[in-house]
């Protein structure tokens, strides 16, 4: 008012000055018309304004800068107008803006201690059941019973049946929150009758529905499912009536619930998601849901896709720890699933979680009224806690034994690698001088056999070559030239028949052979050959494979026993131990090479 007569001042002094020189007493009539007309104009400009400011505020998002704006300015305006009424609804306005948050409840003393002296119609009365709300909503459940009884005696006092009607309703939901699930269903039951017997369905439809949803919620807690059924769905037809859809995906919720208990999971499912669409923005709702649609999958056989949801719940708790109630139901169930999975690990981890929100569930509720029962039995959960703390010892001993055992499979493992490798390089050195040997044998083989070729074209003979005894030779075998001689020729004559193929040759049955006798013989191989007899054989013997197997394809086809045979050995194994003796490599990786040099020149 005091804005209105500081615009009109101008005015006024005009009429002032033309009451002093006029007499006129019909223009003075109309001229003091003619003020309280521009006076009430003002006055409707000013609500005008009010209203355009709280409708710019009802219409920006919830908790955002244009909100937080509109409720500034709102409550600058009121405070300077200086209209408790208007200031009242300033302070509403930052109410709803930090609704379900402390800040929400500083703004409701505000009001109370505003309007404790200003005999506005509603107040104190509103102020202490805001405050209660908020204080509900933020989980101080006692002293949000105080402030709702002391706006219960106002409200009955005034006769005030809004008033009454949402005070019943939260004190309904405190007894939910004390599991007097019976008495709260009464009140519930109470409330809605209270609200058709004075036609406040339509007068305040957004409290109607509230009740509404409370009482299937609370037929849900006390399993009168049909009941629950015939008021979810009534819910879902009244709030899509409702311009916002007033509570729509809170019915769904409800109704998801229902279905769940009447053992029509898939019906729950479609209910349950088609609601958390909607209530992104409220944690607590969204964990209540992704926890039944679990329920409903896990009584489905459908318990990997169930999980998922209870890992959405652990990861909102670790967003916003006021879920805490949804996420120890969450851990609980993460906890069987990964007991029964065998994995103690993600087992292990769950149980760790699940202390720690009991710990901080059993020191918030220490601290609560006694007029609210603790939603868990504190001496419950002790036991609980002594359990869990029980299993997680046992899943700790486990997994150190799996870690050892898995220490000792790693170290294995790795002596297991590292013997690999160590056999790859053997086996890759060993073919690179194998590869060279090869090599070498073909070119020793190549080399003898010209000179053979060239022995063959020379005049001398073959007597006179064999006869060729150093002197050197001569002197260490001690015998004259004339029995040396023929012996040499006898020698060279067996090794050129191949006699030496035959099996089980000594040096005494040689000797007799070749008509001399065995000291004779074994000076002579020793001084000539280089070598004692029985490796004289031998090398003769594998010489003669070699050339077999160099020349003839069908030597080639044999088997390394009947090769042995071939050549003279009693078996392959003793075969092999020649070969390999002689030349550094084995009888096997010869035919190998042999075959692929063959198709490398055939092709």
């Amino acid at each position: 008012m005091k804005n209105y007569i500081q615009n009109l001042a101008p005015f006024a002094c005009v009429f002032a000055d033309f009451f002093r020189r006029k007499h006129d007493f019909m223009l003075k009539i109309h001229l003091i018309l003619l003020l309280f007309c521009s006076i009430s104009v003002s006055a409707q400009l000013d609500t005008d304004s009010f209203e355009g400011i709280k409708s710019e505020f009802t219409k920006a998002a919830k908790n955002s800068e244009e909100a937080f704006n509109s409720a500034k300015t709102y409550l600058a305006k009121a405070k300077e107008v200086n209209e408790v009424h208007r200031i009242v609804e300033g302070y509403e306005l930052f109410v709803s803006y930090y609704s379900h948050t402390p800040k929400a409840v500083s703004y409701t003393d505000s009001i109370i201690l505003l309007t404790k002296n200003a005999k506005l119609e509603d107040y104190p009365a509103e102020g202490y059941l805001s405050k209660g709300i908020q204080l509900y909503y933020n989980s101080k459940y006692n002293d949000a019973l105080t402030n709702f009884a002391t706006a219960n005696d106002m409200a009955l006092a005034n006769k005030n049946i809004r008033q009454q009607i949402s005070i019943k309703h939260y004190i309904g939901l405190l007894k939910n929150v004390s599991e007097e699930r019976e008495e709260a269903l009464k009140i519930f039951q109470e409330n809605i009758e209270f609200i058709r017997e004075n036609n406040f369905e339509k007068k305040n439809p957004e409290q109607y529905l509230k009740s509404l949803f409370a009482l299937s919620n609370s037929y849900n807690k006390n399993r009168v499912l049909d009941s629950a059924e015939i008021v979810n769905k009534l819910g879902i037809k009244v709030s899509l009536q409702h311009p916002t859809k007033y509570l729509y995906p809170w019915f769904l919720t409800s109704y998801g619930v229902t279905s769940y208990y009447r053992e029509n999971y898939a019906t729950g499912i479609d209910s349950l998601l088609k609601a958390t669409k909607f209530l992104k923005n409220n944690e607590k709702a969204l964990c209540s849901n992704y926890l039944y649609i679990y329920r409903c999958m896990e009584k489905l056989g459908k318990n990997d896709a169930g999980i998922s949801y209870l890992y959405k719940v652990d990861s909102i708790y670790n967003q916003k720890p006021k879920v805490i109630f949804q996420a120890r139901e969450a851990y609980e169930s993460l906890n069987i699933e990964h007991k029964a999975a065998k994995d103690p690990e993600k087992q292990l981890a769950t149980i760790e979680k699940l202390l720690a929100v009991n710990k901080i569930i059993e020191d918030e509720y220490q601290n609560l009224g006694k007029e609210i029962v603790q939603k868990y039995d504190t001496h419950l959960m002790i036991s609980e806690t002594e359990e869990l703390i029980n299993q997680k010892e046992e899943l700790i001993n486990q997994l150190q034994d799996k870690n050892f055992l898995s220490q000792k499979k790693v170290t294995a493992l790795v002596i297991t690698s590292i013997l690999f490798l160590v056999i790859i390089f053997y086996f890759f050195r060993r073919n690179v001088v194998y590869k060279k040997r090869f090599k070498a044998l073909m070119e020793e083989y190549d080399q003898k056999k010209v000179e053979k070729e060239k022995a063959q074209n020379t005049n001398n003979t073959t007597t006179e070559k064999e006869t060729l005894v150093s002197s050197a030779q001569k002197e260490s075998i001690g015998l004259p030239e004339e029995i040396v001689a023929p012996i040499l020729v006898k020698l060279k004559r067996f090794e050129d028949t191949h006699r030496f193929t035959k099996k089980n040759y000594t040096l005494t049955k040689l000797a007799k052979e070749l008509d001399t006798n065995s000291t004779y013989l074994s000076k002579i191989i020793n001084m000539t050959k280089g070598m004692n007899f029985a490796k004289y054989m031998n090398e003769i013997r594998i010489d003669y494979a070699i050339t077999q197997l160099k020349e003839n394809k069908l030597f080639r086809s044999y088997t390394i026993k009947a090769i042995a045979q071939e050549v003279g050995f009693n078996n392959a194994q003793s075969f092999s131990i020649a070969f390999h003796k002689k030349t550094g490599i084995n009888p096997s990786y010869f035919l190998k090479q042999l075959e692929n040099q063959n198709k490398v020149s055939s092709g």
